[in-house]
C-alpha cells in the first residue's frame, strides 16, 4: 500500500548523495512525508538549492544541508556529529552517493576502480560506521543502501561495486540483528535511474549518459519512490 502523506512525521532522515538525481527526488519525497531531512552531498550549490526547494514546498518541519565528501573519514564523521547535534537523533540513513564507471574492462585502470570504489563502496561503509553506533545506542534506526543493478550487466566495474555494496548490506544486517537496527537493500533495476551521476568513461568516443542536467538525469518513477517510502515506514 502506498504510504499516506505524513507517514514519516517526526523522523529524521539523512540522504547521502541527496543534492541531485534520484537522491534529490528521494529527499523531496521524504520531506513530503513529513520527515526532517538532512541532505549530505559534495556539491554545495545543488545542496543548498535542494534544501531551499524542500523548505519552500513545505511538508517538512526542517531540512538541513551538510556538505560532505564520502571519500573522507573526517568529513563523514563531521556529518554524523553535526546531524545528531542539530536534529537530536537519526532514524533513517539512506546511502545514495555514487559515481558511474564504464568502458571495456581492458581500458579501465586500477586508478579508475579506486575512484569508483572510494565513493560507491567505501562511501557507504564510512557513513554506515559513522551513524551505526548512535543507532545501536538509542536502540533503533534504519539503514538503507541503494544500488543500481539489473539481471544483465551494465558494466563490469560498476556492477562489481554494486555487488560489493549488496554483500556489505547483507553482512551488516546479520551483524546488527537483535540490536534494534534495521538494514535494507534498495535495488533499482536496470531500467531504473542510476545511482551514479558523475561518470568516467574509458575507451569510448563519448559519454553514453549525458549529465548536463543533474536534477533530471536520473529521475525515478513514482513506483520506485513509493517502494522506498514503504520500506522505511514498515
Amino acid at each position: 500500500m502506498k504510504a499516506a502523506r505524513g507517514a514519516l512525521s517526526g523522523r529524521v532522515a539523512v540522504v547521502v548523495g541527496g543534492a541531485s538525481g534520484i537522491g534529490r527526488t528521494v529527499a523531496r519525497a521524504l520531506a513530503h512525508q513529513g520527515a526532517r531531512v538532512v541532505i549530505a552531498d559534495f556539491d554545495a550549490e545543488r545542496l543548498e538549492r535542494t534544501v531551499e526547494e524542500i523548505l519552500h514546498a513545505g511538508g517538512a518541519e526542517a531540512a538541513l544541508a551538510l556538505p560532505t565528501d564520502v571519500r573522507s573519514d573526517s568529513s563523514v564523521r563531521s556529518l554524523a556529529a553535526d546531524t545528531v547535534k542539530a536534529m537530536g537523533g537519526v532514524d533513517v540513513l539512506i546511502n545514495m552517493a555514487g559515481v558511474f564507471l564504464q568502458g571495456p574492462l581492458d581500458r579501465i585502470k586500477p586508478g579508475d576502480w579506486k575512484w569508483m570504489l572510494e565513493t560507491n563502496l567505501l562511501g557507504t561503509v564510512r557513513t554506515t560506521l559513522a551513524f551505526l553506533p548512535h543507532m545501536v545506542e538509542r536502540g533503533g534506526g534504519h539503514i538503507v543502501n541503494a544500488i543500481s543493478i539489473g539481471d544483465t550487466p551494465v558494466t563490469v566495474a560498476y556492477d562489481s561495486g554494486a555487488a560489493a555494496v549488496a554483500a556489505f548490506t547483507k553482512g551488516l544486517a546479520a551483524e546488527v540483528e537483535g540490536k534494534g537496527v534495521r538494514v535494507s537493500l534498495y535495488r533499482i533495476g536496470r531500467d531504473g535511474p542510476r545511482i551514479g551521476i558523475n561518470t568516467r568513461s574509458r575507451g569510448m568516443g563519448r559519454l553514453l549518459h549525458p549529465t548536463d542536467d543533474l536534477e533530471e538525469a536520473s529521475t525515478p518513477n513514482g513506483k520506485l519512490i513509493d517502494e522506498l517510502i514503504e520500506i522505511i515506514d514498515r
